[in-house]
């Protein structure tokens, strides 16, 4: 009998919601840059994604691993698209809807609290799929990428954004990437990805490299880790807070070595 295909509930790695976040976000982003994001990405990145992917008004766009919604609900808002995220963080899909409802978007985003790795949508549902820095928390990424080819149309974009990473043999860095967000026996180098999506079927269309402000963010958080350590402490406990801020720091390392990087990978579906 097959193994049931799941994905990694990182509510486990993170909080998606509580005090210590609301302090690490207002320190990451403020008020203008804080669009209900969980990850590296800024408004300004999204405002030129939209018109890369081509999203319009007539678009219906799927965010695997939606978070707290703040990058699906900004591309409904700035398109007038519609967008459908598939989220396995319970607290992730309420915050979401909350944050649909006050902005007055709730009839053109919808939510669903399950796992990517099986969707609960028909084949040849959606134009386009994206992701937002969440696949290293799959295992089995030729699974989900099948998977979305699944649910896409014939033609249909699948872009993501993610981590690559080149720390193989790396012991050392490899544990303490692992005592913060990064599962190591999950992370991919570009030419992983590169292969993984052709045996899922895509064609690659086109790969890009997104480090001038992907560097920042990460500083970004680290930073904010250390100003707010005691708060995060006594939420999260003092071994994981310092195995977090080592966590960032080591990150930044590897960014500034050429050993981590961050690349958008756009592919489509065979008619």
């Amino acid at each position: 009998m097959n193994e049931k295909r799941i994905g990694v509930d990182y509510s486990e790695l993170h909080q998606l919601d509580s005090p210590a976040n609301r302090l690490i976000r207002e320190s990451i982003w403020g008020i203008e840059d804080d669009i209900g994001q969980q990850s590296f990405i800024t408004p300004r990145y999204l405002d030129q994604l939209i018109p890369r992917l081509g999203i319009e008004k007539t678009t219906h766009v799927l965010d695997v691993g939606s978070g707290a919604g703040g990058p699906a609900i900004y591309i409904a808002d700035r398109t007038g698209c519609r967008v459908s995220g598939i989220e396995i963080n319970e607290v992730g899909v309420d915050v979401s809807g909350k944050l649909a409802k006050n902005s007055g978007l709730e009839e053109q985003t919808e939510f669903h609290l399950g796992d990517a790795m099986e969707m609960p949508f028909t084949e040849n549902t959606f134009d386009l799929a994206i992701s937002l820095n969440v696949m290293n928390v799959f295992s089995d990424k030729t699974g989900l990428f099948k998977e979305v080819l699944r649910v896409l149309k014939p033609s249909g974009t699948w872009a993501f954004l993610s981590g690559t990473f080149e720390i193989s043999g790396d012991e050392e860095t490899k544990d303490k990437m692992a005592r913060g967000y990064l599962i190591p026996q999950y992370y991919d180098s570009l030419e992983s990805y590169r292969k993984k999506l052709e045996s899922a079927g895509f064609r690659i269309e086109e790969i890009t490299e997104y480090v001038a402000d992907f560097r920042v963010q990460v500083k970004n958080w680290g930073d904010a880790y250390k100003k707010h350590s005691a708060v995060i402490a006594e939420e999260q406990g003092e071994e994981n807070t310092r195995y977090h801020i080592e966590y960032f720091d080591t990150y930044l390392g590897l960014v500034d070595e050429g050993r981590a990087s961050n690349h958008l990978v756009i592919c489509s579906k065979p008619e």
